[in-house]
């Protein structure tokens, strides 16, 4: 037990200066709108009735996600907003790739659901996609090409320039003094143990609930064989309720009372949840250029 303990303690160290502001992502343009028009197009879909953009709202309410839930209310899609920037991809974590990533996506059942002839063929008999595919690839509409201008679209849609970053490089004023006392506080309770790095999470690997289960005298030797998931990113969460992948909580100040029972030794009260959430607030960036 104590050596688990001295692990965590040591994790929150590790990453707790451990941020960097995002800068965007260098992408090919033509490629990044053709994979726009292919993102949007309903025709594309298994019943020609849905688009990636269905599960991932980019206009309405810019959050990247929906706010109803999809399959029995058991899956809550993530943003697509600075996807580029995880390093792991899915529930699970079981892709590492963002090529692999899109490919999964279409193809899967659970997505957008077509197979990779099939959609071959959607693109190959639309004129327009088949111009230009021609334009930017020698070999014309192939499932590799698809993949490829979908992957340059989400290199495009990041959401930079938020308070937060500018204050990471160095614009003092960026925050307001309740948004600075939040992040301290953020990393004081251990929040910046799993939240790290660029995107503020998509980077790691956790098992939720493990303090909690730490702390209730549970069997140390279960805590790490049960289920861990990816930890979402953070950038822009105050736009993609509903929270936690099941969709289970509506409103971020809940989903910060939640998460902070189950994954911290610290207790918080309503003002800490108060100046958690207005940092929070200042990883909300701008639209991106693509989508403008």
């Amino acid at each position: 037990m104590k050596k688990i303990l001295v692990l965590f303690f040591f994790v929150g160290l590790l990453y707790a200066d451990i941020f960097a502001p995002s800068l965007g992502i260098l992408y090919n343009e033509a490629k990044a709108n053709l994979g726009k028009k292919i993102f949007f197009d309903n025709r594309l879909g298994a019943n020609e009735n849905k688009s990636c953009e269905t599960c991932h709202n980019l206009y309405w309410d810019f959050s990247g996600t929906i706010r109803t839930n999809l399959q029995n209310n058991k899956i809550n899609p993530p943003s697509i907003l600075n996807a580029a920037l995880n390093y792991i991809f899915f529930r699970n974590g079981d892709h590492r790739n963002i090529y692999d990533q899109v490919l999964k996506s279409v193809t899967s059942k659970h997505e957008l659901g077509v197979d990779k002839n099939e959609i071959i063929t959607k693109i190959s008999n639309v004129n327009e996609y088949r111009i230009a595919f021609l334009k930017i690839y020698e070999d014309g509409v192939t499932f590799e090409n698809i993949v490829d201008v979908l992957v340059e679209f989400e290199r495009a849609v990041l959401s930079v320039n938020s308070p937060f970053d500018r204050f990471l490089m160095g614009d003092s004023n960026a925050l307001s003094e309740e948004e600075k006392i939040g992040f301290e506080l953020f990393k004081n309770i251990g929040c910046v143990a799993c939240h790290n790095g660029i995107n503020l999470g998509g980077n790691l690997m956790q098992n939720i609930g493990a303090y909690e289960e730490i702390f209730s005298n549970m069997d140390s030797s279960r805590i790490f064989k049960e289920q861990i998931y990816k930890v979402p990113s953070l950038r822009n969460i105050a736009r993609t309720a509903p929270y936690m992948s099941d969709g289970s909580i509506l409103y971020l100040k809940d989903a910060i009372i939640h998460i902070v029972n189950l994954q911290s030794i610290h207790n918080i009260d309503k003002k800490d949840v108060d100046l958690l959430y207005k940092f929070l607030l200042s990883l909300n960036g701008e639209y991106p250029r693509i989508l403008k």
